[in-house]
Formats: C-alpha cells, sequence, structure tokens
C-alpha cells in the first residue's frame, strides 16, 4: 500500500516537472524575438508594461526567465532598469495563473488534450518550424495537470497513516519547520509556483490546512529569493540590478505577509485568511488566492517605491567600468529625427573613441583608469552602435549634402575598426617582442621608440580631428606619410645592433613593424577623411 502511493506520488511529480519544464522552455522559444519587439512597445506605457508583465510570467512560468531575458534587454541598451521593473515585477503576479487553475477539476479536458497532443506528434508536427513549439508547449500543460492528478491520488491516503498526523499536528505547532520545508524545497526546484501548485494539492486532499499552506507558499516565496541570488552571483553592475529587484521582490512580500499571518492568529485580526475565506469556501481555491495575494502585495510595494527603488538599486549595484564604457554618451533614439543633428553627434562619438586609442598600447606608461582591455570591449560595443545608429539615419533618407557626410562618418567608422584591431595586434607583437629580448637590450629599445611613436602619432590625430584645422591636418598628413623607408632602415639597424639576439626575437621585431607600417597608412587614410576647415587670416 504504501509502496504504491509513494510510486504514484514520484510518477506524478515526474510528470509535473517534465510538464513545467516544457511549457517554460518551449514558451520561450515561442517569445524569444517577440517578447523583445513586445518589450520595446509597451515600455513606453506604464499599464502596457503591467499587463506584458502578468502575460509573459503565466505563460512561462518563471519569473527568473523573464528577468534574464530582460537583462540581456538592458545590457543590449534595448531597455532601461526603470522600464524592465513593471514587467519584471508583474510577471510574479502572472505566476499566479498556474496556481489558480491546478484548483480546477480538468482531469477530462487534460485528458482530451493529451490525446490530441499525442496524435499531433504521431503526425510528425513536432518536425515543423512553425508548430514544434506549440506543440510541445501543449504537451507540457498536459503532462503538469496529469501530474497532479496522480500526486493528489497517491497523497490521497496519506492522511490516514498515524505518522503523518504526528508530523503534521507538529509542524502546525512549528511554522517554522512548514517554512523552512517550503524554501528548502524550492531552492532544489528552482521555482516557488511549483512548490505552491503541490501544496495546493496537498491541500485539496485536506493533507495540509489552509493556514499550513500559506506558511509553505512564504516559505517558497523566500526559497526562491536565496535561489536567484546563488544564481546571479556572477552577474554585476546593471546586469545584476533586475535580479537584486526580484529578490528584494519575494524577501519583502515573504516579510509582509508572514508578519500579516502572526497578527491574524496572535490577535485575532481578520486579515489575509479571512479575505480568502469570503472569496470562497473551497479549501484549495482559498490557497490559491494566498499565492496571488503575496504576489499582489509584492508587485504593490514595489510600485509605491518608484523611483526610490531605482536609486537603491544603483547604489547596490552600480554599474561597472565596463557597462559605462559600452554605452554611447552623445548618441541617443530621439536625435535621429534630425539628421544634422545626428551626424554631429556620430562626430562626438567617433571622436571620443578616437580618443581612447593611444590607451590600446599598454606597455607606454600613462596615466590611464582603467585597463587597456576594458576600453578596448567597451569601444567594440560603442562602434557597433554608432554602426547601428548610421544605419537608421541612411534607412530614412539623407539630402546630397547629409549623405555625402554620412558616408564619410560610416568609412572613418570602418578605419576606426581597424585602427582598434591593429593597435591590439600591435600591442601584443610589442609585448611578445619584448618578453623575448633581455632586460634593456636592443630590440627593446626598438620596441619602446615604436611604441612611443605610435602613442604621438595617435594622440596628433585625436588633436587633428578635435580642430580639423589646415597646420594640423597638414601635420598629421606630414607624419603618417609613407614608412616604408624608415622601417626599412629600422629593420637592417635592429639586425646590427641586435646581432646576438634569436631569430625568433627579430622575427617577432620584424612582425610589429610591419603592424606598424599598416597603422601609419591607415592613421593616414583617416586624415584624409577629416573635412578640412578653412585657415584664418592674419
Amino acid at each position: 500500500m504504501l509502496a504504491e502511493m509513494i510510486s504514484a506520488m514520484l510518477a506524478g511529480l515526474g510528470l509535473f516537472f517534465v510538464g513545467v519544464k516544457f511549457i517554460g522552455s518551449h514558451f520561450k522559444q515561442m517569445s524569444g524575438r517577440g517578447f523583445r519587439l513586445l518589450v520595446a512597445r509597451a515600455v513606453a506605457r506604464p499599464w502596457q508594461s503591467v499587463l506584458l508583465g502578468v502575460v509573459a510570467g503565466a505563460l512561462t512560468q518563471s519569473t527568473n526567465a523573464v528577468t534574464f531575458i530582460l537583462t540581456s534587454m538592458n545590457a543590449a541598451g534595448l531597455i532601461s532598469v526603470r522600464q524592465a521593473i513593471p514587467i519584471v515585477t508583474w510577471a510574479n503576479v502572472g505566476t499566479s495563473a498556474l496556481v489558480l487553475v491546478a484548483t480546477v477539476d480538468i482531469h477530462i479536458p487534460v485528458l482530451l488534450l493529451l490525446g490530441g497532443v499525442g496524435l499531433a506528434f504521431y503526425l510528425d508536427v513536432e518536425k515543423s518550424s512553425r508548430w514544434r513549439h506549440p506543440a510541445g508547449a501543449l504537451l507540457g500543460i498536459a503532462l503538469l495537470f496529469l501530474g497532479l492528478q496522480f500526486i493528489k491520488n497517491g497523497a490521497a491516503p496519506l492522511r490516514e497513516l498515524q505518522e503523518v498526523r504526528l508530523w503534521l499536528q507538529l509542524a502546525g505547532q512549528y511554522g517554522v519547520l512548514l517554512f523552512l520545508a517550503g524554501a528548502a524545497i524550492t531552492l532544489v526546484l528552482q521555482s516557488s509556483a511549483t512548490v505552491s501548485v503541490i501544496a495546493v494539492a496537498m491541500t485539496h486532499i485536506g493533507l495540509l490546512s489552509m493556514e499550513q499552506t500559506a506558511i509553505v507558499i512564504y516559505g517558497a516565496g523566500a526559497g526562491s529569493a536565496a535561489s536567484l541570488w546563488l544564481m546571479t552571483t556572477n552577474l554585476h553592475g546593471t546586469g545584476r540590478q533586475l535580479a537584486l529587484l526580484q529578490i528584494g521582490f519575494k524577501l519583502i512580500a515573504a516579510l509582509l505577509m508572514v508578519l500579516l499571518l502572526v497578527l491574524e492568529h496572535a490577535l485575532g485580526v481578520p486579515l489575509v485568511l479571512a479575505l480568502v475565506r469570503q472569496v470562497s469556501e473551497q479549501v484549495s481555491l482559498q490557497a490559491a488566492w494566498v499565492f496571488l495575494l503575496y504576489q499582489v502585495v509584492g508587485a504593490l510595494a514595489v510600485t509605491v517605491l518608484g523611483q526610490r527603488l531605482v536609486r537603491w538599486l544603483h547604489q547596490l549595484s552600480p554599474p561597472s567600468v565596463q557597462e559605462t564604457l559600452s554605452q554611447p554618451q552623445y548618441l541617443y533614439e530621439q536625435a535621429l529625427d534630425d539628421a544634422e543633428t545626428a551626424l554631429d553627434l556620430v562626430e562626438k562619438e567617433q571622436l571620443r573613441l578616437l580618443g581612447h586609442l593611444p590607451d590600446y598600447l599598454s606597455h607606454i606608461d600613462a596615466a590611464r583608469g582603467v585597463a587597456p582591455v576594458a576600453v578596448r570591449v567597451g569601444d567594440r560595443a560603442v562602434a557597433g552602435k554608432v554602426d547601428e545608429f548610421l544605419a537608421v539615419l541612411m534607412h530614412n533618407g539623407q539630402d546630397r549634402q547629409g549623405l555625402d557626410r554620412m558616408l564619410n562618418l560610416q568609412a572613418r567608422n570602418r578605419l576606426l575598426h581597424d585602427l582598434r584591431d591593429g593597435l591590439v595586434q600591435l600591442d601584443e607583437s610589442l609585448q611578445a617582442t619584448r618578453a623575448l629580448d633581455s632586460v634593456g637590450g636592443p630590440v627593446q629599445a626598438v620596441v619602446q621608440r615604436m611604441g612611443e611613436a605610435m602613442h604621438f602619432l595617435l594622440l596628433t590625430l585625436h588633436d587633428g580631428a578635435q580642430t580639423c584645422a589646415a597646420q594640423d591636418l597638414a601635420l598629421l598628413q606630414a607624419l603618417a606619410s609613407d614608412r616604408s623607408d624608415t622601417m626599412s632602415q629600422l629593420r637592417q639597424k635592429a639586425l646590427q645592433e641586435a646581432a646576438h639576439a634569436s631569430q625568433t626575437t627579430l622575427a617577432a621585431l620584424f612582425g610589429a613593424t610591419t603592424v606598424f607600417e599598416r597603422l601609419v597608412w591607415l592613421v593616414r587614410g583617416y586624415t584624409q577623411l577629416l573635412p578640412q576647415q578653412p585657415a584664418l587670416k592674419d
């Protein structure tokens, strides 16, 4: 008898977990790009963000999934933390849909759904890219509710076991045990909604009282916060702010609901439990309403905090240096409405990127606030956004003058990309060459001179791009003139002075001079694209 009950419950749990997994994974696949487009449109109006959050939570049944999708969108600059907060917050309320539906007897519809989905799979519907994910999601729904039915049927006889009655009596006296049990199970299952559905099922068969189920639900919320904390230890900066929001949401809601439960139990004040008893006479439905109220209380608390919450999140997890460097300082979407202003902003952004180039040479003793690697990664991200900005401008259509200027800026952006790659290669070559030669050796002296020369040339390029004065551009043209003869002389001199150096060292040095020569050519090309300002008359 006991073995049969346990087997039925384990089978039910297995089907339930497979169903949850299918629902989450297939709905996420269905909502990937479409969800991002919806988010981009919904953030314009707060009520749309709230509605989208509820729907996203109901479909994915995973607030963590919604959080991480929005985190990736924030990292890509598609949405701000402030805009994402309503969606993340109200996605928690959306997860209540599964708990509420689990209280309804839909045994026959579930069997019919399972039969229909099975027929669809027999007809190879899952091989269709269009219907694969909807069929998988429907299969997940059918398996989930079938698993719940197994759990209810298997657990029902447990009410008659003396050991179970004693344990429940003990748990009723020490509610903290149920709270910790809910938290611990959630840590394992990674879903407070899943634990709450199972708890509601236990309430339906009379294994748990409504008060006990409420404690388990609150514990599951705290356990979900702990689970999310562990999952986001590798996140930093703005990327962690939405995760911290979810953690705070779950802890605040759990704290408030536990406090209300204690007041209601100790002082006899009619609060949450009294309210849900008025709403429904069915115990399992009362427990489901407790779960919904838990989510709504947390969502309302976060909504009331508003801008203060945004400031707190910024203080708890400020943007990292890498994030700051990866964001344009001058580009913004509204500027696209005025092409001339937009092109001016692109020039300012490119000038800022140009000013970072000297920092790519890590062996030069220059005072830098950030590591060269951080500068490189950030510049690459900003340059990509500049390309996208220019592409939108091109799509909007421009007059002849604007088109010429836009093509010029696109060409400069490509040269900036080539300069960045070349400087990374030069820096690596110079460091490798220095490592092969003895300290104070002739090759090291050559390497130092090459680095300093390129550093000076890049500083001069930045100054010239700022002024575009005729004399500055003339100086740049002279400095960036053909250096083939100079490089040949440098190689010959290094060969004479470093006769003792190994072939590997000399090969590395010659490779560095080749990269140096190409960079000079790129600087010359960039200089030719700069618009020359008329010379001032005395």
